[in-house]
């Protein structure tokens, strides 16, 4: 087997690639459909009943920015292990990114907790410390009042916490062969715990938000940013197409073959290692410049999306339940559809909320991000394993 290269003599990667931003686009599209288009469909027609299970599928869209933040997270750290401020810059880096967006939401909700009677069921603490899906059983339906939620921040949590040990990982195990054979052991360890866990009878939802269980997606795509730099990615990019379709057909089977005990199973504890293996492969596919995936997701449409996917994660939620609910009822019983009605109410939250985003983007996110320039990557002396223009903005 050949080796993978030092990082003395990585491959270079300086080209912007826009399709990364295009499938950071398409994650957020497929979690923002998943919330804001969701309803009863049950006694609806077969056209009805497809569409919401489909939209309901958008929920893997979190998968994908796991996925997608481990390829780029792991690129940024392996390609600037030189630096002399490596963690200073990289954990300052972060928090200008994440932090005054999640932080400004929580501080205003703090504020606002008297006047609104807001209950925060022990988890403001948690919060704060981006520990929340340490609590499932109350972070599943963790509403502040009826029409405010925050339950979707539990993925920023396993983020977050993934941040906090894996630039230690990479900057300690220099060899890059044996760093690639550790993420696929830890991404085995992350299924097995799972099938571990739910065989010994904890919930879906223990599962499902708990960092160690969810870790294979973002060490999955760790895995590729390693493979992006090596002498192996020709090959991964002759098989990348077959095995997003083999994953795809293995996640669409499991859908079809109904609710039995197997396909349980496969959905609570399988299916994201598959699907973190599928997004994977798409990422592949969506490199090299001019491919069709390239193309695809360097529509301006989907770059638009993944440029202020951050904002409309954070922000789409308060939306969606304080004008969701409201909207269809008016509009019910403007048209007398239900089906009219979910998909007007939709289109309509989902346009304030791309607004919110556009505007926390432009007024309060910014002129923060602007303080990365005093963060930047020093010169090394190897100009191979210097930071990657693509994942300047992750």
């Amino acid at each position: 087997m050949q080796r993978f290269p030092s990082s003395q003599s990585a491959p270079a990667r300086h080209t912007h690639l826009p399709a990364l931003d295009g499938i950071r686009g398409l994650a957020i599209l497929m979690v923002l459909g998943s919330h804001a288009f969701v309803s009863n469909t049950a006694s609806s027609d077969f056209v009805i009943r497809t569409i919401g299970q489909i939209l309901f599928y958008g929920q893997f869209g979190v998968d994908l920015f796991f996925v997608l933040s481990g390829f780029l997270i792991t690129g940024i750290l392996l390609d600037t292990r030189e630096d002399p401020q490596f963690f200073r810059n990289f954990y300052a880096r972060r928090f200008l990114r994440i932090s005054p967006l999640y932080y400004g939401v929580l501080f205003v909700l703090f504020a606002l907790t008297p006047f609104l009677h807001l209950h925060w069921q022990g988890l403001a603490v948690p919060l704060l410390l981006y520990i929340q899906n340490l609590y499932p059983t109350r972070l599943d339906t963790f509403y502040l009042a009826p029409s405010i939620g925050l339950y979707h921040f539990w993925s920023l949590a396993i983020e977050e916490q993934f941040y906090l040990v894996w630039p230690a990982v990479v900057f300690f195990l220099r060899p890059r062969r044996t760093l690639f054979y550790l993420t696929l052991a830890l991404s085995a360890a992350s299924l097995i715990l799972r099938i571990v866990l739910l065989g010994a009878g904890a919930g879906n939802v223990m599962v499902h938000i708990n960092t160690l269980c969810r870790a294979d997606s973002l060490l999955i795509g760790g895995a590729l940013a390693l493979l992006y730099r090596s002498p192996h990615w020709p090959r991964v990019l002759r098989l990348a197409p077959t095995t997003f379709l083999v994953c795809f057909f293995i996640v669409l089977a499991s859908t079809l073959l109904g609710h039995g005990p197997l396909i349980t199973w496969f959905d609570q504890a399988v299916r994201y290692t598959v699907l973190a293996i599928g997004f994977a492969s798409l990422i592949a596919c969506s490199l090299p410049q001019g491919s069709p995936a390239s193309r695809i997701f360097s529509l301006p449409t989907l770059r638009f999306f993944g440029k202020y996917s951050y904002g409309l994660y954070v922000l789409h939620v308060f939306v969606l339940t304080l004008l969701l609910l409201p909207l269809r009822t008016h509009l019910l019983a403007l048209t007398h559809s239900k089906g009219l009605a979910v998909a007007l109410a939709g289109c309509i939250a989902l346009g304030l909320s791309v607004l919110a985003a556009v505007l926390s983007f432009r007024i309060f996110e910014s002129p923060i991000l602007r303080l990365k320039r005093f963060f930047t990557c020093d010169p090394v002396p190897a100009a191979e394993a210097r930071l990657p223009v693509y994942a300047r903005s992750a």
